[in-house]
């Protein structure tokens, strides 16, 4: 049996891991919102001037790899749409594994608590909520509603603006259009866990 010291202690060590965890993963998803929005900036740009953003990109490609070949664009725009799913799904994944540390987190200040016999330790638990702040409101729903429609809305836009027509889809169109839909997957699964499951 342990005594109630060490369970301390050994809850304490774990308290301040877990918080390390979740700051290192907060960076991580920082990141990936970063890469996201290039690439939603990429589609954008791409949307208003195509021919100056393919031109961009060919003569990126031939600086940086010296490819003074005719590049196919569509190819490309599909590594990019596949660059984009990744970086999605990665978010997706880190900010519900924070979510869910979260949760966690707030289960060890409890259990704390009751072992030190007083409220303590409430950083991220009771004092953190209580009284929560508009102003943070407004950044988790920026972070978890606001991003992810934002995301299906420009690369959809973004996937219209790039079909030559509407009536036969090239492979390279059906290649960005399942992507497209797998990002719409992604992302309402993505809400669901973030915002059903958050208020059960």
């Amino acid at each position: 049996m342990v005594n109630s010291e060490t369970k301390i202690n050994i809850i304490h060590e774990h308290y301040r891991e877990t918080f390390s965890v979740i700051s290192e993963a907060i960076k991580r998803r920082d990141r990936l919102m970063l890469f996201v929005v290039v690439i939603l900036g990429f589609f954008a740009f791409q949307s208003i001037s195509p021919i100056l953003s393919n031109q961009i990109v060919t003569d990126l490609l031939s600086f940086k790899f010296g490819l003074n070949l005719k590049v196919d664009l569509s190819i490309i725009r599909n590594v990019i749409w596949a660059f984009l799913l990744i970086f999605s799904i990665r978010y997706f994944q880190v900010a519900v594994f924070i979510e869910r540390q979260y949760a966690y987190i707030h289960q060890l200040e409890d259990k704390l608590n009751k072992e030190v016999g007083d409220e303590l330790i409430t950083r991220e638990g009771k004092s953190y909520l209580h009284e929560y702040p508009w102003f943070s409101n407004w950044i988790c729903y920026l972070y978890t509603l606001v991003f992810p429609l934002l995301l299906l809305v420009v690369s959809g836009y973004g996937l219209v603006k790039g079909f030559d027509g509407m009536c036969s889809m090239s492979i390279n169109e059906i290649f960005d259009f399942l992507i497209y839909l797998l990002l719409v997957i992604s992302t309402v699964l993505y809400l669901g866990v973030i915002h059903i499951k958050r208020k059960k």
